[in-house]
């Protein structure tokens, strides 16, 4: 076995000039040049996943789109494409398009992502978002073994398909250009609440993957990231579970809101290997902690 890798083989001389540092949001995405770059994002809803497919396509770059149902997709998919506030010239092909894909089924993954490269076969996967999961609460003496294998296949096994689908098209296509994979974590993935133990595990395991991935691959030139979303995503479902009236939202500053968050997708995909985040944090500011 080799020796453990100290730093003296990486700290050596160099007299090629760094690239300068952009202002902040300015930088092109990490990875293949835009006019390459695929943008995957699985876990798309009509919250989240879709905000931060729409920030990265207003940055000018393709972005597929993923889900189980796919026909509350292909209309997004029209929506992602045009908010483009970059490019001034239609692209010949569709800038956003839709994939069905289940994450009960790794198999699933696995095609969609070849298929996302054949759609575009002029471009290379770029940036990566893991943005689902399967969660399921409940007393842990009333939670069924079917639950826990659901909340498991939704972060570990389909994660992992995800990670290693992606990761291996970066490996082979991007000629060192590297990428991004970007992880949606949850308080879950770091602490095991009382009525949470098969999302914990699940959740934590799938951090596990992600740290033991960056180290791989890092020396590789793909960035991986872990964010951990600790609170209330907005959303009409939420509000409707505390039974809100009609028109009303959370007050400022107690529960997250998914256009704000997707910035922190697209701040670590622009980051430069000289400074990468592997894990951060979102939360509202009177969530506990």
């Amino acid at each position: 076995m080799s020796e453990p890798r100290g730093r003296t083989d990486l700290l050596k001389p160099s007299f090629e000039p760094h690239a300068p540092a952009q202002p902040l949001g300015h930088s092109l995405l990490h990875g293949p040049p835009r006019a390459q770059h695929i943008v995957v994002v699985l876990g798309v809803g009509p919250g989240l996943g879709l905000d931060v497919a729409r920030i990265f396509a207003a940055q000018g770059y393709a972005v597929a789109i993923l889900s189980r149902t796919k026909a509350r997709l292909d209309a997004w998919a029209v929506e992602v494409s045009l908010a483009s506030r970059v490019l001034r010239v239609a692209p010949a092909r569709p800038l956003s398009l839709a994939f069905g894909c289940d994450v009960l089924d790794s198999a699933a993954i696995i095609q969609a992502v070849k298929d996302i490269q054949a759609a575009w076969p002029e471009r290379k996967i770029g940036t990566c978002v893991y943005n689902a999961s399967v969660r399921k609460r409940g007393p842990f003496l009333e939670q069924r073994p079917e639950q826990v294998r659901d909340g498991v296949q939704g972060s570990i096994f389909a994660g992992f398909a995800f990670l290693q689908s992606v990761i291996g098209a970066m490996v082979q296509h991007n000629n060192g250009a590297g990428g991004s994979v970007l992880v949606t974590g949850a308080t879950s993935s770091t602490r095991g609440r009382e009525g949470f133990a098969g999302f914990a595990a699940s959740k934590s395991g799938l951090r596990a993957i992600c740290q033991s991935v960056a180290r791989e691959f890092g020396p590789q030139n793909i960035h991986v990231a872990h964010i951990i979303v600790d609170g209330v995503i907005e959303s009409q479902t939420m509000l409707d579970r505390f039974d809100f009236p009609k028109g009303s939202r959370f007050p400022d500053g107690a529960a997250l809101l998914s256009p704000e968050m997707a910035k922190t997708w697209l701040f670590l995909a622009q980051q430069r290997p000289n400074a990468w985040t592997f894990e951060m944090d979102l939360r509202p500011a009177k969530e506990h902690f």
